[in-house]
C-alpha cells in the first residue's frame, strides 16, 4: 500500500480531503498471528492511513522483530503499560490521524475494512462504528469455537457476534472513532479494570454520555479464537471477571448478559446446598441437555463436530459464570483486579 502524506486536520466533510486514519494494534506476543494481520492492514484501499502503529508491550518472542521489519507505514512502539488499554492511550496520545482505528493480531482484515470504517462513520454521525467479530476456527476445537461464538443459541444476544444489519448496539468488536472524542472522553481506563474489560468499559462510558454506537457488518473481519479448551476457559473466566470490574466502577452493569452465565453458577451452588440427593443436579443437568441440543445444531456446519461444540458452549457458560462471581467477590473483599495479564498470555 502506497504511504500518502495527509494534512493533520483533513476531513471528508467540509475539506474534500480524504480523512487521515492513524490504525492502533496492541500487541504481546503475537508472532503466531502478526505478519499476516500486518499483510492485511497494508493491503488496504484507503489512501489516507498515515501509520500502523504497533504498540508493543513487552514481547519476548519475534513479535517485535516482525514489526521493526515490516516498514511504513507500520512503525513499532513500545508500550511500558503492556495492557491493551494502554496500547491504546499511547498511541492516542501519538496519533497524527483524525480518525482513530483499533485492530488486534489474531484479526485479518477485508482490503476496505478501513474504508468502510470511515464511511459508515461519517455517514451515521455515530461516536464508535465497528463490525461483527467472525470466528475462523484453525483446529478441529476452534472450529467449534467459531461457530458458538457466531451464533444467539451458544453466545446469547450480543448483536456483534452474528448480527446482519446495520444497527445500534451496546458494543463492536474493535472500533473506529475520532481521535477528538477519544480524548475528549479520557481514553482508556488502564488502571481500575481487568485488563481486557477496556473495550466494553470505554462503550458504556460512550453511552452514558449520550454517544451512539453502530455496528455495520459490511465492515469485515476474521477473527481467530481460542484453539483449545483450556485457553478458551480462561479466556471466558477472564471476561466474567471484566463485567465484574465494571460493575466495581459504575455500579451497574453494561448489559445484562452477564447475568445468565452468573445466574448458572449461583442457581447450580444453591441447589448442591439446599436440595437432596440426584436432585442436586437438575441445574446442570438440565444446562447439559441444553447445550446438547445446542450442540447438535451448530454440528451441521461443516467441519464442525457436535462433541466439540458441546465441550465449547459448556466452557464458555461455565468460565465466564465462575469468573464474574470470583470478580464480585473481589469486590466485597475488596482486593484489586488485574490490571495486567500474569505470564504475557492474553
Amino acid at each position: 500500500m502506497g504511504h500518502v502524506a495527509i494534512t493533520l486536520g483533513a476531513r471528508s466533510a467540509g475539506t474534500g480531503r480524504l480523512t487521515a486514519v492513524s490504525v492502533l494494534l496492541p500487541t504481546l506476543n503475537e508472532q503466531g498471528y502478526l505478519r499476516d494481520c500486518l499483510d492485511s492492514l497494508c493491503a488496504q484501499d484507503w489512501p489516507a492511513i498515515v501509520e500502523i502503529l504497533v504498540l508493543d508491550g513487552g514481547s519476548t518472542d519475534g513479535t517485535r522483530a516482525i514489526a521493526d521489519d515490516h516498514g511504513p507505514p507500520v512503525s513499532l512502539v513500545p508500550n511500558p503499560g503492556v495492557t491493551a488499554a494502554s496500547a491504546m492511550n499511547l498511541g492516542i496520545s501519538l496519533a497524527a490521524g483524525d480518525v482513530i482505528v483499533r485492530a488486534d493480531a489474531h484479526t485479518l482484515y477485508a482490503p476496505d475494512y478501513v474504508r468502510r470504517c470511515v464511511e459508515v462513520l461519517e455517514e451515521t454521525g455515530a461516536t464508535n462504528v465497528g463490525g461483527r467479530m467472525d470466528p475462523v476456527g484453525a483446529t478441529a476445537f476452534g472450529r467449534a469455537v467459531a461457530a458458538v461464538t457466531s451464533s444467539p443459541f451458544g453466545i446469547g444476544p450480543g448483536a456483534f457476534h452474528y448480527s446482519v444489519d446495520q444497527r445500534e448496539v451496546d458494543t463492536v468488536y474493535l472500533g473506529c472513532w475520532r481521535r477528538s472524542t477519544l480524548v475528549e472522553i479520557g481514553g482508556y481506563d488502564a488502571t481500575s479494570l481487568q485488563w481486557g474489560a477496556e473495550d466494553q468499559e470505554l462503550n458504556h462510558r460512550i453511552r452514558a454520555r449520550g454517544g451512539r454506537i453502530v455496528l455495520d457488518p459490511s465492515i469485515r473481519s476474521w477473527y481467530f479464537p481460542r484453539q483449545d479448551m483450556r485457553s478458551l476457559g480462561r479466556q471466558y473466566r477472564n471476561y466474567g471477571l471484566c463485567k465484574a470490574s465494571t460493575l466495581a466502577k459504575h455500579r451497574q452493569l453494561p448489559t445484562w448478559r452477564p447475568l445468565a452465565p452468573a445466574g448458572l453458577v449461583v442457581a447450580t451452588a444453591l441447589g448442591a446446598l439446599l436440595l437432596r440427593g440426584g436432585s442436586r443436579a437438575l441445574v446442570p443437568a438440565a444446562h447439559a441437555a441444553a447445550c446438547g441440543v445446542i450442540a447438535l445444531r451448530l454440528g451441521r456446519a461443516p467441519g464442525v463436530a457436535p462433541h466439540r461444540a458441546f465441550l465449547a458452549v459448556e466452557t464458555c457458560h461455565w468460565s465466564y459464570g465462575a469468573g464474574f462471581w470470583s470478580g464480585v467477590g473481589r469486590i466485597l473483599t475488596g482486593r484489586p483486579f488485574d490490571s495486567r495479564p500474569a505470564g504475557g498470555r492474553r
